[in-house]
């Protein structure tokens, strides 16, 4: 019975060591895709972006901050992160009936500390910057 609850209690302990850090991420710049086929980097729609901060939650997807939303009418997104060293992480989030997407990579492979990031948003907001592990 010692053993029992000697190996129970060492699994419990021992799963901050596996636990999967989230990102932090920066944004660096900002774009709106106009009617005219242009990116506008000085859009009232965008001007409030840069130099925002917000947190992926790495294992569900979750944008947390900087006035970014990828899970609007209670959607959640679908994580890919296989093969992170080389295809980096992305989450992207499905809504229906009208089939706008969000969209977000983290380039994990990279080989600085801040990896580069872009999300697209269903409405055509586009940021980039750089995320960290947190």
């Amino acid at each position: 019975m010692s053993k029992y609850l000697v190996s129970v209690f060492l699994l419990l302990t021992s799963v901050d060591v596996f636990a999967v850090n989230d990102f932090k991420c920066t944004i660096k710049d900002a774009v709106n895709l106009e009617s005219d086929g242009t990116l506008n980097h000085k859009s009232y729609v965008v001007s409030g972006y840069i130099g925002k901060d917000f947190v992926v939650n790495r294992q569900t997807g979750i944008i947390t901050g900087a006035n970014i939303t990828n899970t609007m009418s209670g959607k959640m997104p679908a994580v890919y992160d296989y093969l992170p060293n080389e295809n980096g992480y992305k989450a992207v989030t499905h809504y229906k009936p009208n089939n706008t997407i969000d969209y977000l990579q983290i380039n994990q492979y990279a080989d600085k500390h801040e990896k580069p990031f872009f999300y697209k948003g269903a409405f055509g907001t586009m940021v980039s910057g750089t995320c960290v592990v947190y």
